[in-house]
């Protein structure tokens, strides 16, 4: 008698475990987009990307005190904080890092909202174009959108004082083709009109 409930307890103790193992999936698989992503329009992702295509015209250019100047730096320890312009220190640092990279184009690999200060775009940059048997050279940019009070400020991503990216590393490569199918799509409906 004693081992027949031994056995059906066991019986039911993996039941119980196998159904919350299966639900704490199901969650993960299904996480709702947040109510900031909800409420992004895309007014906000071509701001965005007037933003980062501007920056790139700038440095691109050779300017690269309009485009140092476009960038603010984002305080990663309170997100109620207006982002603020760089100070003279890093708005030097980055016209040098410009200025070493001459940069010929660019494209935007993904954008990404998450919340008013958590988002990421990710750039590639073209140093030079690739010819003969050299292959192109490149390098990649990662920025942080922050939407303050209704108005987008341009930022970096600086691991260095605290940032994290919004796509995991993992996800990064998806991410990318996810938008550029988002991108095509679109193409395509602006030549049907």
């Amino acid at each position: 008698m004693m081992k027949k409930v031994n056995i059906i307890l066991g019986i039911l103790f993996l039941a119980i475990a196998s159904v919350t193992l299966s639900g704490c999936g199901e969650k993960k698989k299904n996480s709702p987009l947040t109510g900031f992503e909800q409420a992004i329009t895309n007014a906000d992702s071509v701001e965005v990307t007037h933003l980062v295509n501007q920056f790139f015209e700038y440095a691109e250019n050779g300017n690269y005190d309009a485009a140092a100047g476009m960038l603010f730096k984002d305080n990663v320890d309170s997100v109620y904080n207006e982002p603020q312009p760089l100070d003279n220190k890093a708005m030097t640092d980055l016209k040098n890092m410009l200025s070493s990279l001459p940069i010929q184009s660019h494209k935007i690999d993904y954008i990404k909202f998450k919340e008013a200060y958590a988002n990421e775009v990710k750039c590639t940059a073209i140093i030079m174009p690739a010819h003969d048997n050299v292959p192109e050279i490149k390098t990649v940019f990662y920025f942080k959108p922050i939407d303050y009070l209704g108005k987008w400020k341009l930022c970096m991503i600086d691991s260095h004082n605290g940032d994290r990216p919004v796509v995991e590393h993992a996800k990064k490569d998806s991410m990318q083709r996810e938008y550029e199918t988002e991108m095509r799509e679109k193409n395509l409906e602006k030549l049907k009109k």
